[in-house]
Formats: C-alpha cells, sequence, structure tokens
C-alpha cells in the first residue's frame, strides 16, 4: 500500500510540474516627470489582469513571471494631460518590445497604450 501511495505522489509531482523552457520575464515601466497618471490597466499572459481604476503615482516598475507561449500583454495608462512626459517600456526576457510616449485621445481620454501577444517564435 505504501509503495503504491509513493508512486502516485511522485507520479503527481512529476507530471504537475512547469517547463522551465516556457518561463518568460515580463517587465514594465513607467517613467517621466509626471508624478502620477490618472489610470493604468496591465496584463501580463494569464497570470495578470489588473485596472487600477483610479491615479497611480510615479516611477513603476512591474516584473512578472510567465509561463507558456502566445502570452497576451497590455500596459495602457490615461492622464489627463496630453503633454505629460510619460513614458511605457515593455521588456519581456529582458528584451525591449516596444517603447511609446505620445498619447492618444480617443473619446475625450487620453491615453497612450502597448499591447500585444508573445511568442517565443
Amino acid at each position: 500500500m505504501f509503495k503504491y501511495l509513493s508512486l502516485i505522489i511522485i507520479s503527481v509531482a512529476i507530471l504537475s510540474c512547469t517547463n522551465l523552457d516556457d518561463r518568460h520575464v515580463f517587465n514594465y515601466k513607467i517613467t517621466g516627470t509626471a508624478e502620477k497618471v490618472s489610470s493604468m490597466k496591465v496584463v501580463m499572459g494569464p497570470g495578470i489582469d489588473y485596472d487600477s481604476e483610479g491615479e497611480i503615482n510615479l516611477p513603476v516598475d512591474i516584473e512578472h513571471d510567465v509561463y507558456g507561449d502566445n502570452l497576451n500583454y497590455l500596459l495602457e495608462i490615461s492622464h489627463l494631460d496630453v503633454n505629460a512626459d510619460v513614458k511605457l517600456e515593455v521588456f519581456i526576457d529582458d528584451e525591449l518590445i516596444e517603447e511609446k510616449s505620445q498619447f492618444t485621445t480617443i473619446d475625450a481620454v487620453n491615453t497612450i497604450s502597448i499591447e500585444g501577444v508573445f511568442s517565443k517564435d
């Protein structure tokens, strides 16, 4: 009985291990001379989906390990002042994917947004 229980526990432990080849480090940075932004939305793969729904003090530096492939990413801020000095940067596995500092006005809301799908290929 003990042998079978041990075998089952070992099998479950081995099968539940995450493949470290699919590990990616997402790092989002918001910098600039502005003291805060009006709101922030963050998506990092399937693990993080956050909407501040309020002001966020700057600077911001968020890092998270994400596992898998074809991973969604989004970093979006809004600010009342279209001329505010704010820069967004998205790094994945220490590689700069994209950076933006130009606001776009959509429905009277000034936003900067970086989004996409990350695939290691």
